[in-house]
């Protein structure tokens, strides 16, 4: 798809469209956080002393500032003020371990880390050091609240270096990394530029978003969907972000009506929660006019429409490679479209869907879904063989998801091509057996995954949670699922299972580690 022209933010740097928000709408409120508030030119000056203050450490441009941080306002000053001088934010999710938070610092090249002081949920400067040798390129660790400990600097002590340093004038440079979950692998570190200014006005054209608008935002900070697709496409605007520390059912609905907000990111594990609380009821979210949903299960969207009564429920499609959403459905189509399809390409973005030879795909036939257009990243950061990997000379991203397009070019994402798998030659979709059985009174949720088996290929294994009281009957789950599915796609195992591992922040189940933790509780396999 072509460019949007009336697009303002095309070509700006960081600084640049700081600077053209902050002007456009100095007075109207950006942030609410807790009982403090910052209109936009009162955090355009915040975010100008993080640059000073940045300065006054002696980084220049191209360096890596990692942020480890949980959900507060000096996260945003840091992020914007680092890269509009032209540093590379990298961000790091709080709830990581000390030896991955290590394996992020070094692989980025950090030679900063930002972190809370002491009274935080766990000591992150103590995590750090803990593995300082194996960090030779950082120099320096910032506590942003009072702390101790000697071998960090605590960040309202540093003099602010005026005048400000040279802001960044390079729209193509890297400004961001922003790692991969790690379902299946290390991390991949993805570079993106300073596009995503472009890519969150487009974000909010397709949902009518207005100056007026105001986003609740109870996800973590630090992940692409809050950054990119959720705190920028506000901002962009002049419409305000109220951010909580963490989220919290009760607390949820409560700041939803006083801050009169009509936007809102929600989890899975969030509408199960807002759904369950006591006292919900009708009207308990009337505010709400929108919610992005990340979830790609029909029965989740149904709760939200339904239980929840949102009035437009949204899916997207995007990898934190391609800067977030690629697709968008328009918030006013009709239900049934946005509950089966994620949407069209957004501006700028092509997509194609590819054969295993790599020949397009006639509409309603499921190829490998690929990505192309300014909002790509640039690589992964020090891994040029991963880069060539996914990113061709043509540079199309070969994303490794399945999907079709319909006649009127709407996308509608199938799975993982590495998490579906092949029973007796046909292709089943995890995604579409999962939503099955979570149609089962007693589930609560499930997983399902493929195991090689020596006849099939490959035979499905189901991981169920039951309700509480319930338990899990296998024999009664594959007769209740045979009106729904097709015998191929039939689980051969359901096993009961008392939680998923999950990834931190974005909750996705690590279905590696769910496989070898029940690997154990499966039949031999057969040697043939």
């Amino acid at each position: 798809m072509q460019a949007d022209q009336s697009n303002p933010f095309i070509n700006l740097t960081y600084s640049q469209a700081l600077n053209l928000i902050a002007v456009r709408h100095s007075d109207r409120e950006a942030l609410v956080f807790g009982e403090h508030r910052w209109t936009f030119a009162q955090a355009k000056h915040e975010i100008d002393s993080a640059s000073a203050r940045l300065h006054g450490l002696g980084l220049v441009p191209g360096e890596k500032v990692a942020l480890w941080l949980p959900n507060r306002p000096e996260f945003l000053w840091l992020w914007f003020g680092a890269a509009q001088m032209g540093l590379v934010v990298v961000v790091v999710n709080p709830r990581l371990g000390q030896e991955e938070v290590a394996y992020q610092l070094e692989q980025s090249e950090s030679v900063a880390v930002f972190v809370p002081g002491d009274g935080a949920f766990k000591d992150f400067i103590e995590a750090i050091e803990s593995h300082r040798r194996s960090l030779p390129r950082l120099r320096h660790i910032v506590a942003l609240d009072p702390t101790r400990n000697e071998q960090a600097i605590q960040w309202r002590r540093l003099p602010e270096a005026r005048p400000l340093p040279t802001m960044a004038t390079d729209p193509e440079a890297p400004a961001l990394i922003s790692y991969s979950s790690g379902t299946t692998a290390l991390p991949k570190g993805a570079l993106i530029s300073h596009c995503v200014f472009r890519k969150a006005w487009d974000i909010g054209t397709p949902v009518d978003q207005e100056k007026e608008d105001r986003l609740i935002l109870a996800i973590a900070m630090f992940g692409s969907m809050a950054m990119l697709n959720g705190i920028l496409p506000f901002w962009v605007r002049g419409a305000a972000v109220v951010a909580m520390e963490r989220f919290d059912a009760a607390l949820f609905v409560d700041i939803v009506h006083k801050e009169r907000c009509n936007f809102a990111h929600l989890l899975p594990p969030m509408v199960l929660a807002l759904a369950k609380l006591p006292s919900f009821g009708p009207g308990q979210l009337d505010p709400v006019r929108v919610a992005y949903l990340l979830s790609n299960d029909e029965s989740m969207f149904n709760l939200c429409q339904n239980k929840l009564a949102i009035p437009s429920i949204m899916l997207g499609y995007g990898l934190t490679e391609s800067t977030t959403v690629a697709v968008r459905n328009r918030w006013d189509d009709p239900p049934e479209i946005r509950s089966t399809c994620q949407g069209k390409a957004l501006p700028g973005v092509e997509i194609r869907i590819v054969d295993e030879h790599g020949k397009d795909c006639p509409p309603q036939q499921p190829g490998e879904i690929l990505l192309r257009g300014y909002c790509i990243m640039k690589g992964y950061y020090r891994q040029p063989e991963e880069t060539a990997r996914v990113i061709d000379p043509e540079g199309w991203l070969h994303t490794g998801d399945c999907g079709v397009m319909d006649a009127d070019q709407r996308l509608k994402f199938i799975c993982r091509l590495s998490e579906g798998y092949k029973t007796n030659g046909f292709n089943v979709a995890p995604s579409e057996v999962e939503a099955a059985l979570r149609r089962h009174p007693d589930v609560d949720d499930v997983a399902v995954f493929g195991r090689d088996d020596p006849i099939a290929g490959q035979v499905g294994v189901a991981c169920v949670i039951s309700k509480s009281g319930a338990q899990v009957d296998e024999a009664s789950m594959i007769q209740f699922l045979k009106p729904l599915l097709a015998s191929y796609k039939m689980p051969r195992h359901i096993i009961p299972v008392d939680e998923f591992p999950l990834t931190a922040g974005t909750q996705k189940v690590q279905k590696g580690k769910l496989r070898d933790a029940v690997e154990h509780r499966l039949p031999a396999r057969i040697s043939l």
